[in-house]
């Protein structure tokens, strides 16, 4: 049978792992007149690789914030020379990266001219190509391309909960995931602690957990492509803080099973996670996200429901940046009206019987006629 092959990006972030899984459900469902053979985005195509990538129907690049200044080679590694790709090079719920995130900010969103090349390349193919927010549809028609379709991110569609009737929540279980932004800010670490302590409050006669998508085991991050030890050395540091809480804590990484089962069992997710956002309201359930750079913001003109902002600037001078990097200075200027609002939120929503997740989950359905558009016309 034909096949395609798909980059993907997982390594050992739980929500690269539900892209992949996700997207795979909709080829088989949609396409089963291809196969899939998926390959490590961030891996050299070799002759072996590049033998199999020319046998195929199209190359996709599949998924997460993978529109980035350096997308070639810097997050697709792909060849050294385009043009030893044969086949259509197609992208499939593509994601902006930006720290501020607002929509002003797509109207100049850099691209290097490697990456302006690749984009020229994949319009040149003449398929429609796929993003997961408007945010990064805006930032490529600002860059000129304009062969792209804003379909969601895969991870959004579940098969058994189209058209499903929307269940009240009765919420005995809370999960709370963690961001990164605490990673090299303290003044975004001390907001994340304090929505933390809220929350269980807030929760006190339910089940709260703290949930990891990154990795806890030093060997398994650490021998993840691109890992960051200081990113480890923090997150385990909040261990030590959420044990010292009495905080249950829990680590789901490594597979899209490990996030599915456990968000399944969940009645409600807040926290940071875009995937966990999507995943929760992909199964008709309550979630709050708080955005911490461009990622979760472009999410609420997707579907709606809850999204709140964690930072109320972030510094993006030369100055900052540099200082930020030697860690001189806090670039972050975190949002101190954000615990407040989030309960406000969530009292509000059990006012008003839990509207908002019906109006998420409606237009899941709706964006995923443009999902099936989109996959209906790939070679």
């Amino acid at each position: 049978m034909s096949y395609y092959v798909i980059l993907t990006g997982s390594k050992n972030n739980a929500g690269d792992y539900l892209i992949k899984y996700r997207a795979k459900q909709l080829f088989e469902k949609e396409r089963p007149d291809r196969q899939i053979i998926d390959m490590n985005g961030w891996e050299f195509l070799d002759e072996e690789k590049l033998e199999i990538v020319n046998n195929a129907k199209a190359l996709i690049l599949m998924g997460g914030p993978a529109l980035q200044y350096d997308m070639w080679p810097g997050v697709y590694r792909l060849t050294d020379n385009l043009d030893d790709i044969k086949v259509p090079i197609i992208m499939m719920g593509i994601g902006w990266y930006s720290l501020q995130g607002d929509w002003k900010d797509t109207y100049k969103y850099k691209l290097s001219e490697k990456t302006l090349y690749l984009l020229s390349r994949i319009k040149s193919d003449n398929y429609l190509s796929s993003v997961r927010d408007y945010h990064t549809l805006n930032a490529l028609w600002f860059n000129g391309f304009n062969n792209f379709i804003m379909t969601g991110c895969p991870a959004y569609y579940d098969y058994n909960f189209f058209g499903k009737e929307i269940l009240k929540p009765e919420i005995r279980k809370v999960g709370f995931s963690l961001g990164v932004s605490f990673v090299n800010s303290t003044s975004m670490e001390n907001l994340m602690k304090e929505n933390i302590r809220k929350s269980k409050e807030y929760f006190k006669d339910s089940e709260f957990v703290v949930v990891f998508h990154h990795s806890l085991n030093s060997n398994i991050y650490l021998n993840a492509h691109n890992s960051n030890k200081q990113h480890l050395n923090r997150h385990l540091e909040l261990v030590r803080w959420l044990k010292q809480e009495n905080i249950s804590y829990k680590d789901i990484s490594g597979s899209a099973e490990n996030l599915i089962n456990f968000y399944s069992q969940m009645d409600l997710h807040i926290g940071y996670r875009v995937h966990a956002h999507i995943f929760m309201n992909s199964i008709a359930k309550f979630s709050i996200l708080i955005a911490e750079d461009g990622r979760a913001k472009a999410t609420k003109d997707v579907i709606g429901g809850i999204v709140l902002n964690g930072v109320s600037m972030i510094k993006d001078d030369i100055i900052s940046k540099v200082a930020g990097k030697f860690k001189m200075a806090d670039r972050y200027r975190a949002n101190i009206n954000l615990s407040k609002e989030l309960i406000y939120n969530l009292n509000y929503e059990k006012f008003i019987n839990y509207h908002r997740i019906e109006e998420s989950r409606k237009r899941i359905d709706e964006n995923f006629k443009l999902m099936k558009q989109f996959m209906c016309q790939l070679p």
